[in-house]
């Protein structure tokens, strides 16, 4: 997918996009609320695939299930330890990579997120 904007892929820059929500904010809305929310996400998904801009999206299975490994030092064996780990309830419930000319269109796009919570946005390393 060519960018439509005129900017030739290499001066492009990629972003993720990682949003937050509570899940028990969202399952307290009533199912119409959810299914129109749902609907308002896909169509912002549509919008900006269709423009050049998202590489890469995807929702999070739901639930709290999580593991993570950490270690104290480096020779140290990896720790398991089962999750979720957010020091807030908010937790990560999908993601989108965008490719686009610089932050300040990476976080236009984040502002029209329909979903509300937080979306934070960090380049991706080339």
């Amino acid at each position: 997918m060519e960018p439509q904007d005129g900017a030739a892929r290499e001066d492009r820059v990629r972003y993720m996009l990682t949003f937050y929500a509570r899940e028990e904010d969202w399952m307290a809305l009533p199912k119409a609320d959810r299914d129109a929310g749902i609907a308002e996400i896909g169509q912002w998904f549509a919008e900006h695939a269709r423009a050049g801009k998202i590489v890469e999206g995807r929702r999070l299975g739901r639930g709290t299930k999580t593991v993570r490994l950490g270690r104290v030092r480096k020779k140290d064996l990896p720790m398991v330890s089962d999750g979720p780990f957010a020091e807030t309830k908010e937790t990560v419930g999908s993601y989108a990579i965008v490719e686009v000319k610089d932050e300040e269109e990476a976080v236009a796009i984040a502002k029209r997120w329909p979903a509300g919570g937080l979306v934070e946005i960090r380049p991706v390393a080339e």
